[in-house]
């Protein structure tokens, strides 16, 4: 399962080059992005057969997961408690209500490879997965791109299905909507995508994945959630008057207050709007969960066993009685905080001193809320990149990360992050890694 660069011919790689020097600045305009020097010169490329296959494995860890938590919890309060989190940990979150299929309405893992071997590292399973839109349009626009050039157009390039549309298609399905229900993808001003703090701005931006809900069959807008009021009677409203729905694009933990929050707060609990996902799907993105696929090992069918031993880390769950080990085992073992995301207070064993690692050990015991997986030693992705201000042409092997999306059980696009020339082992975007689709080969 590795990118499928080195199989093609000189010719090939050379045209793949250059069509990504034409056309590079037309295939990341409105890409957001916090790198201000490079750009990829194509997407990667993976064969079709190691995609499904990829897909396959996410969506039976996203099962499993929910499995595990229903050996130890029917409902989202529940839940919560076992995984010793504060009462007010999850924003949004209805303490009774029950543990089912319906969190698992969005599901990115993330997946790095080992000599060619998949590993999910962990599981965001939630409404708000971010690169969707731009992964879609990324890889439309390298195809456009490619068209009608001969030396590219007999070796099958094709795009996944689109991650946008299936997720209006689980939206749909999953809120019951119908043409006359009218539906906003709420955001927040507040977070750390490039460039949404301006509310507008980002109105705008978006105003194509508005119009193609609108094309799906649904009335469909952007709105920040900190302009969400309420009217009279009760009905969240964006600035056109009242909706039925929300899809929401932001992770229901730590929110920023606002009014326009807490008119969402009040209609959620009231249930007079309807939300995808409910915030409980945030609690099964925890990593402790991958700990308890590893206890649970001797409860599982032979062949989900077989997927847990061989496509997830071994995962621990951090505590004193450990910490010998850990200390004693530093090259092999990460540490990750359970429940934050974007690489914030990830610390990779092999890449830190002993006294780092023992500091940072220390420090997550104290606090509490850790989880210690295995490293694993992952593939690097040789990839060609410019430099936007020089226009000078780099190749180099990086790290990288396959996050394929499942929206309603189907699979659909995939989020590549790689970092750039020179950066180092964490692929995060707001450390400056770029972002791509993925491209298909049968």
């Amino acid at each position: 399962m590795t990118d499928l660069w080195p199989r093609f011919s000189e010719d090939v790689r050379t045209a793949l080059v250059a069509r990504g020097l034409d056309s590079w600045q037309q295939v990341y305009d409105g890409v957001a992005t916090h790198n201000k020097e490079w750009r990829p010169l194509r997407p990667p490329i993976m064969s079709a057969a190691a995609y499904r296959s990829m897909t396959d494995i996410s969506a039976t860890v996203a099962r499993l997961i929910l499995e595990a938590c229903l050996r130890r919890a029917t409902t989202a309060g529940e839940l919560r408690r076992i995984l010793g989190m504060a009462d007010d940990a999850i924003d949004l979150l209805d303490e009774g209500a029950p543990l089912s299929e319906e969190l698992l309405g969005g599901v990115r893992a993330d997946i790095l490879l080992a000599d060619g071997t998949p590993y999910v590292v962990e599981v965001n399973i939630d409404s708000a997965l971010g690169g969707a839109h731009d992964s879609d349009g990324i890889v439309r626009r390298f195809l456009s791109a490619y068209d009608g050039d001969p030396m590219l157009d007999g070796i099958g390039l094709t795009a996944p299905a689109s991650a946008v549309d299936a997720r209006y298609e689980a939206v749909r399905n999953g809120l019951g909507l119908t043409g006359q229900n009218r539906l906003a993808m709420i955001f927040t001003t507040g977070g750390t995508y490039p460039g949404s703090q301006d509310g507008r701005a980002t109105i705008k931006l978006l105003e194509p994945f508005s119009e193609r809900g609108r094309e799906l069959g649904l009335d469909m807008r952007v709105f920040p959630v900190e302009w969400l009021t309420l009217d009279d009677a009760g009905r969240l409203c964006v600035d056109d008057g009242p909706i039925d729905a929300v899809l929401r694009m932001f992770v229901p933990q730590g929110t920023k207050p606002s009014a326009g929050f807490d008119a969402l707060a009040t209609a959620v609990r009231t249930r007079t709007i309807r939300m995808f996902t409910p915030a409980a799907s945030w609690l099964l993105a925890s990593k402790a969960i991958l700990a308890w696929l590893w206890d649970d090992l001797e409860e599982l069918s032979p062949s989900d066993a077989s997927v847990v031993r061989r496509h997830v880390p071994r995962t621990y769950t951090l505590s004193p009685d450990v910490r010998a080990q850990a200390l004693a085992y530093q090259a092999g073992l990460v540490l990750k905080p359970s429940g934050s995301y974007g690489g914030v207070g990830v610390v990779v064993g092999p890449e830190v001193s002993a006294a780092a690692w023992q500091a940072s050990m220390d420090a997550a015991i104290t606090e509490g809320g850790y989880i210690l997986q295995a490293y694993v030693p992952a593939d690097r992705l040789t990839m060609q990149f410019v430099d936007v201000v020089t226009d000078r042409v780099a190749e180099a092997p990086v790290p990288f990360c396959i996050a394929p999306y499942l929206f309603g059980g189907s699979a659909a696009g995939a989020y590549l992050r790689f970092s750039v020339p020179g950066a180092g082992p964490v692929v995060n975007v707001g450390q400056g890694a770029l972002t791509s689709g993925l491209l298909l080969v049968e």
